[in-house]
């Protein structure tokens, strides 16, 4: 029997939910003054990571609001958008992404001041696409607010997400 020993480069490790945290603060401070529509998530922080799941905070504040003084449904469709696709490019980094289908559910009011927690699923992560959900709730009583799902295609020769870039935002 002959014996093989592995190298240092062989061996594969897995990040730490540390790195994975810090990786997607990275993320999200890059969109801190983003001229371009990612500028909507600029206010959002992630507070835990694993490989299905991303869950990150936001304060409403003034600029989120629509005329009635509640968060905006374009706001929290843009984030199901951006959390989810996130959470999906936490595993994913190799794959260009596009939307094939993104759904919101509006049950409850959000007014300035609120924290919201939003919880962003990844359900499933084939060859071409990936399916995933997402909760917002408001963290003074845990009440959801919206439901979102959102479905992605991964695009062909398009470059993956990177953190130190900010290519795919």
């Amino acid at each position: 029997m002959v014996s093989h020993s592995e190298s240092p480069a062989d061996i594969v490790t897995e990040p730490t939910k540390e790195e994975l945290l810090a990786e997607q603060v990275r993320v999200f401070e890059r969109m801190k003054g983003s001229t371009n529509f990612n500028r909507v998530a600029e206010d959002v922080y992630p507070v835990e990571v694993t490989k299905t799941k991303l869950v990150c905070e936001m304060v409403v504040q003034e600029q989120h609001l629509n005329s009635k003084g509640t968060l905006h449904g374009g706001q929290t469709a843009t984030l199901t958008d951006v959390i989810t696709a996130r959470a999906v490019g936490v595993t994913v980094k190799d794959k260009g992404m596009a939307s094939v289908e993104l759904a919101v559910s509006y049950l409850l009011p959000v007014k300035v001041g609120d924290v919201l927690e939003i919880t962003a699923h990844v359900l499933k992560v084939g060859r071409s696409m990936a399916f995933t959900d997402c909760e917002f709730r408001r963290k003074s009583d845990m009440k959801m607010t919206a439901k979102g799902k959102h479905t992605l295609a991964f695009l062909p020769n398009q470059p993956g997400i990177s953190v130190e870039n900010g290519s795919q935002f």
